[in-house]
């Protein structure tokens, strides 16, 4: 359906565009469900037509107007993780875009509303998040529960650590580093004052949450959709990110005479 909107409010439009997915990039998503989702807002409003390039880091569209006008705009992804509640939040709102075609204002109101949307308390990601999953992972790889009290203890650490360097804009690869050198470090000495007795079960329990089990997967499903520059980029990242924790682990093995 055509719109009469001038040429400022399409640019207005375009620029909320890539803001939605700019969030669904932060929040995890699927290259393809970017770009989809970028596209169906844009040609909701009449727009003849849209090209839209995405990758981890970065997203393009160019727009052609009816009278063969375009305009074009990037923008950097800096951050990334991992919330399905926000992307499910986002795709809600791209379907309500294309069946009611709102205002820009309301667009942009809506996506703040999602962006500052608490999910769970910070509390619940220590205990339930990071400790409850090192716990349960450390007696699925065959510890006691003497090992998964000390992994429990491991994961909340890691939580902590992990969030402070965050707090600090730390390079991801570092990040996981020296969560990966606490968890081995804390391990080993718990093993050694007799705490626990499986150092390969806690260590390996606790490292799970740091597994990059969501980016292999995506970067599969990119590759598989034919998105080869995003899924190589995602696999690469997820291959830092496993290097990182096996040097971690290696430099705290080293450091307590571990190997």
């Amino acid at each position: 359906m055509e719109q009469n909107l001038s040429s400022f409010e399409y640019q207005r439009l375009l620029n909320t565009a890539i803001d939605l997915g700019h969030f669904l990039l932060e929040a995890g998503a699927e290259t393809y469900r970017v770009e989809e989702s970028i596209q169906r807002v844009l040609y909701a409003y009449g727009i003849k037509h849209v090209d839209v390039f995405a990758i981890t880091n970065n997203i393009t569209v160019t727009i052609t107007m009816a009278d063969d006008t375009c305009y074009t705009r990037l923008r950097r992804i800096y951050s990334r993780g991992t919330n399905y509640q926000r992307i499910e939040d986002l795709n809600n709102l791209s379907r309500y875009i294309c069946e009611h075609r709102p205002p820009v204002e309301e667009i942009n109101r809506r996506l703040k509303e999602i962006y500052r949307k608490k999910t769970y308390p910070e509390w619940a990601i220590v205990f339930l998040g990071f400790a409850g999953v090192s716990f349960f992972f450390t007696l699925f790889f065959g510890g006691n529960l003497q090992d998964a009290l000390v992994a429990f203890v491991c994961g909340a650490l890691t939580r902590v650590v992990f969030r402070a360097m965050e707090y600090v804009h730390t390079n991801g690869f570092f990040i996981n580093l020296v969560c990966s050198f606490l968890i081995t470090f804390i391990t080993l000495l718990a093993v050694q004052y007799h705490l626990a007795p499986h150092s390969n079960s806690i260590i390996i329990g606790t490292l799970m949450t740091l597994v990059p089990g969501v980016a292999i997967t995506n970067s599969m499903r990119d590759v598989i959709a034919g998105d080869l520059v995003a899924g190589m980029m995602k696999a690469m990242e997820a291959l830092l990110v496993a290097l990182a924790l096996a040097m971690g682990t290696g430099m705290a093995l080293i450091v307590l005479g571990g190997i």
